[in-house]
């Protein structure tokens, strides 16, 4: 999904398009779906892998979305909750209710039996998988607001460039220097250049899903990249 498509103001928030979602405008609704089908999805498959219920993941994914939209659903109610848990422990909440939900109505269907359902000290572990599904997707983002701001100038676009190759393609910058006939010290700071340039996209995107002070967003963006490194 196009950066922009989203990111569409300097005060627009996930906040933003939760409330716009919530009073039925269909692009907000789109977007929102959009943007955390990949998170929502991971969740599920992770928490009913090698279970019958991993049948049910369509059905239940347009159920968080049925759920999250359907009036006095969770989107209504959304800013009660707001002040005490950001928008990632909100929607983790929405799907791990659904999930429950659905664990419970098969389970008096007898359809699944008890021990095909996770036990309640696998929440902890299946938090961390929704969590760094959710770090994945803000590291994409960032990564699409790069190239974003780079277009049309060829020396960001080839800084984004040296980034994918350092980090998707694990080349060393000695060996992108060989590769492109570059000075590897010169390098060395378009590199450095390239990382600042990432963590201000990073921090944009980081400000649309946690809005809040500087300290509190820049301690996000720290926590998504430990979450990656785990």
């Amino acid at each position: 999904m196009p950066y922009a498509s989203v990111m569409t103001g300097s005060h627009t928030t996930c906040w933003t398009i939760v409330r716009g979602a919530a009073a039925g405008r269909a692009g907000d609704r789109r977007q929102f779906a959009e943007r955390y089908l990949g998170v929502v999805r991971a969740y599920l498959i992770a928490r009913w892998r090698g279970t019958p219920l991993i049948q049910e993941l369509d059905d239940a994914i347009q159920e968080v979305f049925v759920e999250s939209f359907r009036p006095g659903g969770a989107l209504e109610r959304v800013d009660a909750e707001r002040a005490s848990a950001g928008f990632r422990g909100f929607l983790l909440g929405v799907v791990r209710n659904v999930a429950r939900r659905i664990e419970q109505r098969q389970g008096r269907g007898r359809q699944v039996p008890a021990e095909a359902t996770p036990a309640n000290g696998a929440d902890e572990t299946l938090s961390r998988v929704f969590d760094r599904a959710w770090a994945r997707t803000v590291m994409r983002e960032a990564a699409a607001r790069q190239r974003e701001r780079a277009a049309g100038a060829p020396d960001a676009e080839q800084r984004v460039e040296l980034l994918r190759l350092r980090f998707h393609e694990d080349l060393p910058i000695r060996r992108i220097a060989e590769l492109w006939g570059a000075d590897p010290e010169a390098l060395h700071r378009e590199y450095a250049r390239a990382r600042r340039e990432f963590r201000a996209a990073l921090t944009d995107v980081v400000a649309f899903h946690h809005p809040g002070a500087p300290a509190a967003i820049d301690a996000e963006c720290v926590e998504l990249v430990r979450l990656l490194g785990e």
